[in-house]
C-alpha cells in the first residue's frame, strides 16, 4: 500500500511539473495580451512588489532573480509611502481568503484561514489602470512573467 501511495505522489509531481513547463511556454505575457503596461518602466522606475509578509517578499525576490529581472524593484508593505514619479508601478497578487470552521471532533468550532493566490496584476499608479495576469502562480510561470517584464522594460 505504501509503495502505491509513493508511486501516486511521484506521478502527480511529475505531471504537475510537465503541465507547469508547458503552460510557461504557451502563455503570452505581452502588452497586447494586457498583462504588461504599454509604458512599463520607460523611465527606469523602481517596481514596487506588495509583500504582505516577509516570506512572500523573499519568495518574490527569488523569482525576480531567477526570472532575470535587471531593473530596480523593492518589496513593500505600503506602496503609498513611495512617490508615483519614481515608483509608478506596483505588482499585486490576486488572492482569495476562505475561513474553514471545524464542526465536531476534538477541534470543534476551531477556525483557520486558507489563502489561495490566483494570479498577479500590475497597477499603474499614474493612470489607475490594472494589467492582469490571471495565470496560476507556478514558479516557471512567475519566472516567464518576470522575464517578459524585463524585456518590456528594456524596449
Amino acid at each position: 500500500m505504501r509503495k502505491k501511495a509513493i508511486l501516486a505522489l511521484g506521478l502527480t509531481l511529475f505531471f504537475s511539473a510537465c503541465i507547469n513547463s508547458v503552460m510557461a511556454q504557451k502563455t503570452a505575457f505581452t502588452v497586447e495580451a494586457g498583462s504588461i503596461p504599454p509604458e512599463f518602466n520607460q523611465n527606469n522606475d523602481t517596481l514596487l512588489i506588495l509583500a504582505s509578509n516577509p516570506f512572500y517578499g523573499a519568495s518574490m525576490k527569488k523569482h525576480f532573480r531567477k526570472g532575470g529581472y535587471e531593473g530596480e524593484y523593492i518589496t513593500v508593505t505600503k506602496p503609498n509611502k513611495y512617490s508615483v514619479e519614481h515608483c509608478r508601478y506596483v505588482l499585486y497578487e490576486i488572492s482569495s481568503r476562505t475561513t474553514i470552521t471545524n464542526i465536531g471532533g476534538p477541534s470543534n468550532n476551531m477556525s483557520h484561514d486558507m489563502i489561495q493566490t490566483e494570479g498577479f496584476y500590475i497597477n499603474d499608479r499614474k493612470t489607475g489602470k490594472n494589467y492582469v495576469n490571471n495565470n496560476m502562480p507556478m514558479p516557471k510561470l512567475i519566472h516567464a512573467y518576470v522575464a517578459a517584464l524585463d524585456a518590456a522594460r528594456k524596449k
